[in-house]
C-alpha cells in the first residue's frame, strides 16, 4: 500500500460524487426529537401567555378609564380637560364636569355636552394663577391668540377634582 501525499488526497476527494438514489428514498426525513418538540411547545405557550396578559391589561385599562378617578390636582384636571377637548369630548363630559354643571351647560348651549366639546376649538392657554381654599379651586387662564379669559371653578370630590363652573371673563379680583 502506497501512501499518498496531500495533493493526492485532495484529488481523490474532488472526484467523489454521491450515489444516485430513487426519488422516494432521497426525500430527507427530519428526526423528531421529544426535547425539541417540548421546547417549541413551551416557547409557544410562554409567548401566548405574554400576549394574553398584555391584551388583558389593555382591555382592563381601557374599560376603567371612565371610572378610574378624577385628576388629583387642579393642574392635572386642566391637563385632562385640555386633552379631552382635543381628543375625547365624552371623557370631558362624563368624568371631568359635575353632573349639575353638565346639565346646566346643556340647557344653555341647547345641545349635548359631548356635541358641544366635539365642536369646540382647541386654543393655546396660559395659566395666570391657581387659587385654592379647602375643597375648592379656581384656575384662571388666558386664551391665545384671541386673548380672552376664563376661570374654571373646581370642587374636590372623593377621588379627585371636578369642574362645577366655567366663568368667562377677566381674572378674579385678589381678596
Amino acid at each position: 500500500m502506497a501512501m499518498m501525499n496531500r495533493r493526492g488526497i485532495v484529488r481523490a476527494h474532488s472526484h467523489w460524487r454521491p450515489e444516485r438514489r430513487s426519488a422516494a428514498a432521497s426525500a430527507p426525513v427530519a428526526p423528531v426529537s421529544g426535547r425539541r418538540t417540548r421546547g417549541r411547545v413551551l416557547v409557544m405557550l410562554v409567548v401566548a401567555t405574554i400576549a394574553g396578559l398584555a391584551l388583558a391589561a389593555v382591555v382592563i385599562r381601557g374599560s376603567t378609564t371612565s371610572w378610574i378617578g378624577l385628576p388629583t390636582t387642579p393642574t392635572a384636571w386642566l391637563d385632562a380637560f385640555s386633552a379631552g377637548v382635543a381628543r375625547d369630548s365624552g371623557d370631558v363630559c362624563s368624568r371631568l364636569l359635575s353632573p349639575a354643571f353638565r346639565s346646566a351647560m346643556e340647557r344653555d348651549a341647547h345641545e349635548s355636552c359631548t356635541a358641544y366639546y366635539a365642536s369646540a376649538q382647541v386654543l393655546s392657554i396660559r395659566v395666570l394663577r391657581i387659587l385654592r381654599l379647602g375643597a375648592t379651586a379656581a384656575i384662571e387662564i388666558r386664551y391665545f391668540p384671541r386673548g380672552g379669559y376664563s376661570t374654571f371653578v373646581l370642587d374636590r370630590q372623593r377621588t379627585g377634582w371636578q369642574a362645577v363652573a366655567i366663568v368667562p371673563g377677566g381674572p378674579l379680583p385678589i381678596a
